[in-house]
């Protein structure tokens, strides 16, 4: 049998399970870095085909490699495990079980996903050369697991290409393949303004902390416009600002908190630069003083452009069989593939993976409903297999090296 039915074959015949562990995964949810009984899953599931697997050092991540025994590419294939604080609102049978906490991004999918995505590799892996790397990661939410792991050696032996994709509440069936930015780089601040208490009837007496930082939150909002090539797409937003005691008294002290987002790493230095520059010299020419303190999120995802070709060509390519047995009539939806520049200034930190190797990340919908984070987020079930085949499509041609 040819190695592409064996796909659509196997992903047919995978399904009802895949459904099954997805069902496991999404009603017992797990916090980033809690996520022990999704791991202990996965190595259940992984021991069960007889793919060898070890710990990562990063709990509770799990790596498998799957070796063809034939010299060939090296590729990565990564899935995040876990969910979020947010009380699910579905009503599924499968809800979560877990009060407060839910798979509000889809999360349970891609781990479940790439479990039978192994499987087929692993059931297939006589018709590919070279080996995958099957990464299931803790904390994509909250702490960045990819970044953790990659610090504690994941890809010391650099692979040749990482690929992921990610459920999104769109029209199901639309691909989004963009090359270039993907998605942005995510940084935080915090700022201490400090001035110097007095009474509101003696205000010559007191430095105004309260007025220091609204002048500090007016000047940051002309960065992006006055600091940055207008080409370059950034933003720049205080989300909480925390002061004062009591209406008769000249605050001493306010906190700020904030966010910028910046598609290019070029615009995210000036940002860094002219932030810590207006926060202080702000505070400096009203009497008071400021610190600031960054905190370093997550890099941006980089579709690699001759990868991001090849998956869009390689789904083109098998359009029909991608799609039978899943959409209503067994076809795709109208303009079903998105290719070019599709940034978005979300985060996502498969982007760690992209700054050290060249790495394709794939949007795929799934349905039109609510929102990622939405306490209504849910999922349409047929379109899961479709992951399956576009993941497992995309291994296997770029792992026998005829089309790329």
């Amino acid at each position: 049998m040819d190695l592409k039915e064996k796909i659509f074959r196997l992903s047919d015949e995978y399904e009802k399970h895949t459904l099954q562990l997805r069902h496991a995964i999404h009603c017992h949810p797990e916090l980033s870095f809690q996520e022990k009984e999704t791991s202990a899953l996965v190595q259940r599931e992984l021991a069960r085909i007889g793919i060898p697997y070890q710990l990562s050092p990063v709990e509770p991540g799990v790596v498998a490699t799957i070796d063809s025994g034939r010299p060939g590419k090296y590729l990565l294939l990564r899935a995040d495990m876990d969910a979020l604080p947010i009380k699910e609102a579905t009503g599924l049978p499968f809800a979560s079980q877990v009060e407060g906490v839910m798979h509000a991004c889809g999360h349970d999918v891609h781990t479940s996903n790439l479990l039978a995505v192994a499987e087929i590799l692993w059931n297939t892996r006589d018709a590919w050369n070279g080996k995958v790397l099957l990464v299931f990661q803790p904390g994509e939410e909250n702490g960045g697991g990819g970044r953790q792991m990659i610090e504690h050696g994941l890809m010391d032996e650099l692979p040749d290409a990482c690929f992921a994709l990610h459920v999104m509440p769109t029209t199901p069936g639309v691909f989004t393949v963009g090359s270039g930015p993907f998605t942005s780089w995510s940084d935080g601040f915090w700022i201490t303004v400090h001035g110097e208490a007095a009474h509101s009837s003696t205000p010559e007496k007191g430095v105004d902390a309260i007025n220091i930082a609204a002048a500090i939150v007016t000047a940051l909002n002309t960065v992006v416009t006055k600091n940055l090539n207008p080409l370059e797409c950034s933003t720049l937003n205080i989300g909480a600002i925390k002061g004062g005691t009591a209406p008769n008294v000249i605050a001493d002290t306010v906190e700020l908190n904030g966010m910028f987002r910046n598609a290019t790493k070029e615009a995210r230095d000036v940002m860094f630069q002219r932030v810590e520059e207006i926060v202080k010299g702000t505070a400096a020419a009203m009497g008071g003083s400021a610190d600031i303190r960054f905190r370093i999120g997550y890099a941006s995802v980089y579709n690699n452009e001759k990868l991001a070709d090849f998956a869009s060509s390689l789904f083109a390519k098998y359009e029909k069989e991608l799609f039978t047995g899943i959409s209503p009539h067994g076809l795709a939806p109208e303009n079903w593939m998105l290719t070019g520049n599709q940034l978005m200034l979300g985060a996502e930190d498969f982007g760690f993976y992209a700054q050290k190797a060249p790495s394709c990340l794939v949007w795929i919908g799934t349905g039109d409903t609510a929102s990622n984070h939405h306490p209504n987020f849910t999922v349409d079930e047929p379109y899961i297999k479709l992951c399956t085949r576009a993941m497992a499509l995309f291994a296997a041609e770029y792992l026998t090296g005829t089309s790329f």
